[in-house]
């Protein structure tokens, strides 16, 4: 199987100073140790398995007209991506549905996230979605595997950068430790 045929990579989505914007606004709110889903169970939090911090962005139910903001367009970000993604592949019967939540992740020296796919019973997603922020750090890269482990591909860390791949079994994915300074990403899911 080439992995490679089903992720989508996509650069320069943002206007560099949206972006900075926007990394401004991640180093400005609180952060809390990531959840897992899957085999281990939604909604636990394992540092064996996943040790990064993250903030749930929505644009409801909460004070901030500025996190409301970023939810907005940002949604609209990851919408217009999943759309040219799906064109791109000619995913004809890939399942359309909607967003789940976007996500900032922070990982900091020594985090990772091991190997695990995005769908689950608890959670069926179809299209996962990383949005790379940042390229002061070193370590922290992306990588896929085939479903048995084997080819493993390192996606190379660029700011400013969308990936898209299916969230199934076939797509293994894992985020290396984060070896100096701090990457930022987002993620999102399509269900």
């Amino acid at each position: 199987m080439d992995l490679k045929k089903y992720i989508g990579i996509y650069d320069n989505v943002l206007e560099y100073k949206i972006l900075s914007n926007f990394l401004k606004y991640c180093n400005s709110v609180n952060f809390e140790q990531a959840e897992i889903i899957g085999e281990n169970g939604k909604g636990k939090k394992n540092l064996e398995i996943r040790k990064t911090k993250e903030k749930n962005l929505s644009n409801f139910g909460v004070d901030s007209l500025t996190e409301i903001h970023w939810a907005n367009y940002l949604t609209k970000v990851f919408i217009e991506v999943t759309r040219y993604y799906k064109n791109e592949k000619k995913l004809i019967k890939c399942p359309t549905g909607t967003l789940s939540n976007i996500s900032i992740l922070k990982y900091e020296e020594g985090g990772f996230y091991k190997w695990h796919v995005d769908h689950a019973m608890a959670v069926p997603r179809t299209i996962s979605l990383i949005f790379l922020l940042n390229n002061d750090y070193e370590g922290g890269h992306l990588s896929f595997a085939e479903g048995d482990g084997t080819n493993e591909i390192t996606i190379e860390n660029k700011p400013n950068r969308i990936i898209a791949w299916p969230s199934n079994f076939l797509y293994p994915h894992s985020v290396k430790p984060v070896t100096k300074g701090i990457r930022y990403s987002l993620v999102c899911w399509v269900l």
